[in-house]
């Protein structure tokens, strides 16, 4: 299968990229600088950077230190063709679809996708994302890993691959899973076990699409209901929340592993 990936330029998505050539045929990257083209709440965003600084010094460490990581053990994107471009959105990625007619094009860590990518990307097995949060029940951004611990909703730290729509982490869902975790990891761990098992059950589900398996299209609002966090909500509030939640509850949680009722989709490789 010929797959086109739209991404961003991280170490992380590098490795993505990596693992992905060992089950298709990776025709192209695009880069994306992921440059805003609607108005955000900028005073809101200034403060969270700032914040980010201080009450969230811990989860940008954390975070570094996973792409740090990355970039040691993958190092850079494999030898394809690459376009690099500031949106996703932007008439060059149009082109590159429409010129290398990919089977599938995968997305993972962009800004949102609108409709005419989407379009020219469903023309044959269509277009999946990566979300690394458990849709329904928790999608946005900027980390829905860090938003799980700002809610002590440490049961939904996990991951999502779905088909791809216009919203946010709204599409028909493909497969989630929780990633397995001990209740041990430092937060850099947290996040490296998060990417992990992202990327594995990203592989996974393209692999299956590749091998033209049954593959699940189900709607969100059949599996249940849940918040869409922006970016601008990650208040230095919300990260003090997290810090706290993080130290003082989420190796206990864990451990117990008493969690709320919730559904997962199995991705469904098998006839």
């Amino acid at each position: 299968m010929r797959a086109l990936v739209l991404t961003t330029p991280q170490p992380n998505q590098a490795a993505l990229v990596r693992k992905l050539t060992q089950i298709c045929d990776v025709v192209a990257v695009v880069l994306s600088s992921n440059v805003r083209r609607t108005p955000s709440r900028r005073v809101q965003v200034l403060s969270n950077r700032i914040a980010g600084r201080t009450a969230g010094r811990p989860f940008r460490t954390a975070w570094l230190s996973m792409l740090e990581r990355y970039a040691s053990e993958y190092g850079d994107f494999p030898a394809v063709p690459q376009l690099e471009v500031d949106n996703i959105n932007d008439p060059p990625v149009l082109a590159i679809i429409e010129q290398k007619d990919p089977d599938l094009v995968a997305v993972s860590g962009t800004n949102i996708v609108g409709r005419a990518v989407i379009e020219a990307g469903g023309r044959r097995e269509g277009v999946v994302n990566l979300h690394t949060g458990i849709s329904p029940y928790v999608k946005g951004g900027p980390n829905c890993t860090n938003w799980c611990l700002a809610r002590r909703w440490f049961h939904l730290i996990g991951n999502t691959v779905m088909w791809i729509d216009a919203g946010v982490d709204s599409g028909n869902l493909i497969a989630t899973e929780a990633t397995a975790l001990d209740g041990t990891e430092s937060l850099a761990e947290l996040h490296w076990k998060v990417m992990e098992h992202a990327h594995d059950l990203y592989v996974r589900s393209i692999a299956a699409i590749a091998r033209r398996e049954q593959i699940p299209n189900v709607p969100q609002r059949e599996v249940g209901k849940g918040p869409t966090f922006a970016n601008a909500d990650w208040s230095g509030l919300e990260m003090l929340r997290a810090r706290w939640n993080f130290a003082r509850h989420y190796r206990a949680a864990v451990e117990t592993g008493t969690v709320p009722e919730f559904s997962l989709v199995p991705l469904a490789t098998e006839g």
